[in-house]
This record gives structure tokens, C-alpha cells and sequence, in this order.
């Protein structure tokens, strides 16, 4: 229990110097913020009121910190993820919560057994969730976009028709769809009323979005610009075929449900068996900690249960 104690104190510690290390960034991004808002207001432009004119490439709110993570490859994948995933997050942030859940995970796994091996798998498992819960919020932010494409493409297409630039048409789709094709579409608008060329603006929005589909459009109406067309056309034809993609893969996830769940089942399947006889019976597992033999089938078991469930989503992953 001692241990414990001790660090939730170091804990505390820590916490509180950096709150107080990072209050200063804080409040003067908020205060920016809040004159950002302001300034819509006055102007009369509502609409952008919900727009980020700040950019999110500060990677922590201490500026040693952010030197040294700006120089990493990882952090910049990890700003890149967590933009897409739309959270108000900094990489240092994300790190230290991965660091916390980490540790609480190691050490709550040291009261119940000695061996280092475990308890270093149950801090690397539970460190991991902070990072998988942004992986997967950025996953679902990705997947919504993908439904409302065609959909905007269409508003697009219409509006184009109607007699109206393609900039403004971005604009409606910025205004009156909701949100996450709203937002990235919005910002591609400011972009360009900003000075941004128009090729470069839309190479943004397919860098902030990787989808396949959005590529595909971006790269049809860079070709029109080149060699002309009717754009309207384009982009409805654009948007029959990524509905149809989008229907063949929702077709294809159904019919192959029942398969990935039975492979998903036989592939946890070994550890809720070793999780179970932990709970049962704590020290029939011992041998496998302690003795030198008991952790090289460990780690062999553990590389051959990775290697079937890579395996498995390989096979599961259709690509279409």
C-alpha cells in the first residue's frame, strides 16, 4: 500500500507543476480565441465564429518540450492523428496521459504479482489506451465524412449549376451542412479567401482528410482546371461513384460479420482463457514469470498471437 501512497504523491506532484508550468500558454491562447470570436462578431460574420483561425501545430505548451518534440518524426504523426481526430490535444498532453494510465496499470498490476514481465505487458496494454481511444475517435471522424461526401458533392454539383463559383459552393456546403465535412470545407474557404492557391488549398484538405474517395475528387477537379469541362458534371459523377463504393463496402461488412466476429473471438480467445485462470488460481501461472523457460514460450506465444491476428485482418480487410 506504501507504494501506492508514494506515487500518487509523486503524482500530484507532477500534475500540479505542470498545470502551472503550461497556465500561462493556456490562457493566452484562450484570450486569443476570444478575440477571434469577438472580431466575427463585430464584422457581422457569424458563420466563423465556429471557425479555428488558430493553428494546432503547437506540440506542447512548454517551449523546451515543444523544441525537442518538433525535432521527432512520431510527434508530428501523432499531431497529424489528432487533428484528424478533431480533440483538443497537444502531443505533450496525449504523451503524459499515456505515461499516467501506463504507470497506474504497471503498478496496479505489481500488487497482485512480482513478476516484471507482467507487469511491464499490463503498462505497455493500459498506456496504449489514450492512444487507441484518438485512433479511434479519428477512425469514426473519418468514416462520418466519408457518408456526408457524396451528399456535399451533390450540394456542390447543384450549386454549380445554379451559376455560382465553386469557392461559394464550397462556402454552402461550409454553411449548411453539419459538421465534419462543414468544418473541413470551411476551413479549405478561408484558406483560399486567405491568399492560398487553389490547388494548394484542396491538396490540404486531402492531407487533413486521407481518404481514397476525397483524393479521387480533388484530383478530378485539379484535372478540370487543367483541360476544362463541365465541373458540375464531373463532380456528380464523382459523387454516384463513391456512393456506390460506399454501398458495396457497407454490403460487404454485413456479409462478412459473422466471420470477423468468430476470428476476433478466436483470437482473444487465448488470453481471456490466461486472464481467467489468473482470477481462478494466481499461482498456476507463476512458472510461466519465473522460469527462464516458462518466459521464452511467453514471448513466442505472445509473437505467434500477434502474427494470427495481423494475419487475420489482412485477410478481413477487403479492399475495394
Amino acid at each position: 500500500m506504501i507504494p501506492f501512497v508514494v506515487f500518487l504523491s509523486c503524482l500530484a506532484t507532477t500534475s500540479i507543476a505542470y498545470w502551472v508550468m503550461t497556465r500561462r500558454s493556456t490562457q493566452e491562447r484562450q484570450i486569443l480565441n476570444q478575440r477571434l470570436e469577438e472580431t466575427a462578431v463585430i464584422s457581422g460574420k457569424s458563420e466563423i465564429q465556429n471557425s479555428r483561425f488558430v493553428r494546432r501545430d503547437l506540440l506542447s505548451e512548454m517551449p523546451m518540450a515543444n523544441r525537442i518534440l518538433k525535432r521527432l518524426r512520431i510527434a508530428t504523426s501523432i499531431r497529424r492523428m489528432i487533428e484528424q481526430a478533431d480533440l483538443r490535444l497537444t502531443v505533450m498532453r496525449l504523451l503524459m496521459l499515456a505515461g499516467l494510465t501506463g504507470a497506474i496499470g504497471g503498478l496496479l498490476a505489481s500488487l497482485f504479482s512480482s513478476s516484471l514481465l507482467f507487469n511491464g505487458i499490463c503498462a505497455l496494454v493500459t498506456g496504449s489506451i489514450p492512444l487507441v481511444y484518438v485512433w479511434h475517435k479519428r477512425r469514426q471522424r473519418l468514416h462520418l465524412f466519408l457518408e456526408q461526401l457524396p451528399e456535399g458533392l451533390n450540394l456542390v454539383s447543384r450549386a454549380l449549376s445554379a451559376g455560382h463559383a465553386f469557392t461559394e459552393s464550397m462556402h454552402m456546403v461550409a454553411t449548411e451542412m453539419a459538421e465534419p465535412i462543414a468544418g473541413e470545407f470551411g476551413k479549405t474557404y478561408e484558406e483560399q479567401r486567405l491568399g492560398l492557391s487553389y490547388k494548394m488549398a484542396l491538396r490540404n484538405l486531402s492531407q487533413r482528410i486521407p481518404l481514397l474517395e476525397l483524393r479521387l475528387c480533388v484530383t478530378a477537379i485539379l484535372i478540370q482546371r487543367e483541360t476544362g469541362g463541365n465541373l458540375a458534371e464531373i463532380l456528380e459523377r464523382v459523387a454516384v461513384t463513391i456512393r456506390e463504393r460506399f454501398r458495396i463496402m457497407e454490403d460487404l461488412n454485413t456479409l462478412t460479420t459473422a466471420s470477423r466476429v468468430s476470428a476476433w473471438i478466436l483470437c482473444a480467445l487465448p488470453m481471456v482463457i490466461a486472464g481467467m485462470l489468473f482470477v481462478v488460481n494466481p499461482g498456476y501461472l507463476d512458472v510461466l514469470w519465473t522460469d527462464p523457460r516458462g518466459q521464452r514460450l511467453v514471448w513466442v506465444a505472445a509473437g505467434m498471437q500477434i502474427t494470427g491476428m495481423l494475419i487475420v485482418r489482412k485477410i478481413m480487410r477487403i479492399k475495394i
